[in-house]
């Protein structure tokens, strides 16, 4: 069969015929329908990202995906972010325990694109900020113009969030995050520090993914302005867009209830995100939540592969 494959860390994969071996008792083989080209992709096909840390290639990225079973010709979405072999190839071996059985209606192309970046709000609102859906809870979200922060505010929505605050650079993409349900918006600054914080004062969660210097100026601006500084504020930190590190201020730490956590596979467990991810696909066909993509196919891997910006890149065997 044709994969994507990477014969050196950071170099493009190329398209190419690889041997898979037949499915183990555990496993079902799934023909593929369509893969996203997630964040989380790129950096594993870099050698960066902690998930494959201490593997060599070759390595076929890809870390889910929407596709049928050979044997039965089911819909499913399927994680293979543990499996041998990654989602951009034609064909690939899941264990059992890692599909999820799609609605009727079910948008292959839809679900292939948002299920990893909706994952990142979901389990962090779940496993992480231990928010409970149709609790009433208030949220900010840094960074709410990307691809997942644009999932997370309709994430967000969907788990009855009655004050979501986006935040972001100003520009179109901060106003459709109204549009997804957003209750609020706050564009940052040229310069961050003089950015308004005051529409976050008074959040329960936020869901950070950007980082950097950013969360500091941010994390700042909340607790200056917030009116209950006892209220409980639980960080999230998602990804890092805007820089691996920040520099917070002890203080800030002392003077107000805080918690700051992290959210990713080893913060949450991949049997906590298999009890989750049914619930979360059935919100995503049934509230209809959507995001911008754009369609590439497989045999011209090399050719899109750094293409930067845009929409979500789906990608099609």
């Amino acid at each position: 069969m044709h994969a994507a494959c990477v014969s050196t860390w950071g170099h493009p994969p190329k398209y190419s015929i690889i041997d898979l071996q037949p499915p183990t008792s555990s496993q079902v083989r799934i023909k593929i329908i369509a893969a996203g080209f997630h964040n989380l992709v790129r950096s594993r096909a870099a050698g960066k990202h902690y998930s494959n840390a201490h593997k060599k290639p070759p390595h076929i990225p890809g870390v889910d995906g929407v596709g049928t079973v050979m044997e039965t010709g089911e819909l499913v979405y399927f994680n293979c972010l543990t499996a041998p072999t990654g989602s951009f190839a034609e064909e690939i071996n899941v264990e059992k325990k890692n599909i999820v059985p799609l609605a009727a209606g079910a948008d292959p192309d839809i679900i292939a694109v948002l299920a990893n970046p909706a994952m990142s709000s979901w389990m962090a609102l779940t496993a992480r900020a231990d928010v409970t859906p149709g609790l009433k809870f208030s949220v900010a979200i840094v960074g709410a113009t990307g691809v997942s922060g644009q999932a997370a505010v309709q994430i967000s929505r969907v788990m009855g969030a009655t004050e979501i605050v986006a935040i972001g650079r100003p520009g179109a993409k901060l106003g459709m995050a109204k549009e997804l349900g957003a209750t609020e918006l706050i564009a940052l600054s040229e310069k961050l520090e003089e950015t308004d914080f005051v529409a976050a004062a008074d959040v329960d969660v936020v869901l950070d993914y950007l980082w950097g210097e950013t969360a500091k100026v941010a994390l700042s601006g909340i607790i200056a302005t917030r009116g209950n500084k006892s209220q409980r504020l639980t960080w999230v930190e998602i990804g890092a867009v805007t820089g691996d590190a920040s520099l917070v201020s002890a203080s800030l730490l002392r003077q107000a209830n805080v918690a700051m956590v992290g959210c990713g596979p080893g913060s949450w467990t991949f049997p906590q995100l298999g009890k989750e991810l049914p619930m979360m696909l059935e919100a995503i066909v049934k509230n209809g939540l959507k995001a911008e993509y754009t369609e590439r196919r497989l045999v011209d891997v090399e050719s899109w592969w750094n293409e930067i910006g845009g929409p979500r890149v789906l990608v099609k065997p």
